[in-house]
């Protein structure tokens, strides 16, 4: 691969300009409304902050700024563990200067990382998202029913806690030649690959990319491969060597696979099918096919249906909301906007008996009527701001 240098566009007036937009569009407001005092200082002065920004950067590659400590929050995860939700321990970089100089470093490495990148690696990935994944796996599930008999799912035990800046290092040589670049690399890790900042996810899909090629040769089988962040789901016919070779290569830059991985048989050949048919009652039970489980769907061989945890809040939220509806209580905007994003996913599922059993006409109407009405209250209330 071609090593490229990319300090002076990092430094570049245009770069920096832009760093500083895209974090100012998401933080101009403060959860309670009020406007960011620190954001709205950077915008009424933004050719003073850029070279502000420009003088911190060339001080972290010489060595004269540090970063600074991450805020550290701890947030429930409900949609964690295939929907059994767990907590998450989260860093917030502070916004000035740390969160402009991730945006500022990082993003003229994109398209660098992403010229090598798997095509099925999605997560973070502007255009690979859910949706891309999903409907990746439906295709190879209809199209592909010998190539998707057999299916391994594992993912990667405490992933950015365990993956040391070193081993980072090491996979940003390959891409990036100028030591100023790889400096500066080292110096926004000062605290680690923090879960939460803008340059993790890219830093763990460019180390992880060497496993990426390692999955796909010839010797594995493999005929379908997906990763989401360090969830892997992978199709093929001799699984049992893949995973170990997948355990030896974690292990040289310090991570393991977490213990629940699991390796089972989707579909049944017609050979196979009337042997297990000879098999005892407990037998046929333990040693029945299973869907592949991704993305909060399970694929079937022309079907795909949602998640039993998805579908039970689904259920959940629906009854709640008729029951309070029926009692002419009043309708939240969290509810409302909340179950239209559970009623979204069955866009992309067969739903035809769930919408049947559980919804009820014009529910869809009503909700949009509710977050409408809200989000014109807000922006009422709120007027964008325009910069001086």
């Amino acid at each position: 691969m071609k090593r490229v240098r990319v300090y002076k566009e990092i430094i570049s007036d245009e770069n920096l300009r832009l760093a500083i937009q895209e974090v100012n569009a998401g933080h101009r407001r403060n959860g309670n409304h009020s406007l960011n005092k620190k954001v709205i200082e950077i915008e009424n002065n933004m050719d003073e902050y850029v070279e502000k920004l420009r003088a911190f950067i060339q001080g972290l590659v010489d060595g004269d700024e540090h970063m600074h400590p991450p805020l550290k929050r701890r947030r429930w995860d409900r949609n964690a563990d295939s929907g059994k939700g767990k907590w998450r321990d989260i860093n917030e970089p502070l916004l000035w200067p740390d969160q402009y100089v991730h945006h500022a470093v990082v993003q003229p490495m994109i398209p660098h990382i992403m010229r090598s990148m798997d095509r099925y690696c999605i997560a973070s990935v502007p255009g690979r998202g859910n949706s891309y994944g999903v409907k990746a796996l439906k295709k190879w599930m209809k199209n592909d029913v010998e190539g998707t008999k057999y299916c391994c799912e594992c993912d990667i035990y405490h992933c950015f806690e365990e993956l040391d800046p070193p081993y980072v290092i090491e996979a940003l040589k390959r891409v990036f030649k100028d030591t100023e670049t790889l400096w500066l690399c080292d110096a926004i890790m000062e605290y680690g690959v923090l879960i939460g900042a803008f340059f993790s996810a890219w830093f763990l899909h460019l180390t992880l990319q060497p496993l990426d090629l390692m999955i796909h040769q010839k010797q594995y089988g493999v005929s379908h491969y997906l990763r989401q962040m360090d969830n892997f789901t992978i199709f093929g016919s001799n699984k049992r060597k893949l995973l170990e070779d997948i355990k030896k290569w974690l292990a040289e830059i310090g991570m393991k696979i977490k213990g629940n991985w699991q390796i089972f048989r989707v579909g049944f050949t017609p050979k196979v099918e009337r042997a297990h048919q000879a098999l005892p009652k407990k037998k046929q039970r333990h040693r029945r096919p299973r869907l592949p489980s991704a993305l909060g769907y399970r694929f079937g061989h022309g079907y795909t249906i949602l998640r039993k945890h998805n579908l039970f809040r689904l259920k959940q939220s629906l009854h709640l909301y008729y029951y309070r509806r029926d009692r002419n209580r009043v309708i939240s905007f969290k509810r409302a906007s909340g179950l239209i994003s559970r009623l979204g996913q069955l866009r992309k599922c067969n739903h035809q008996q769930v919408l049947d059993r559980h919804y009820q006409p014009k529910t869809m109407f009503a909700l949009k009527k509710v977050v409408r009405k809200e989000c014109r209250r807000l922006q009422a209330l709120y007027p964008p701001y325009q910069a001086a």
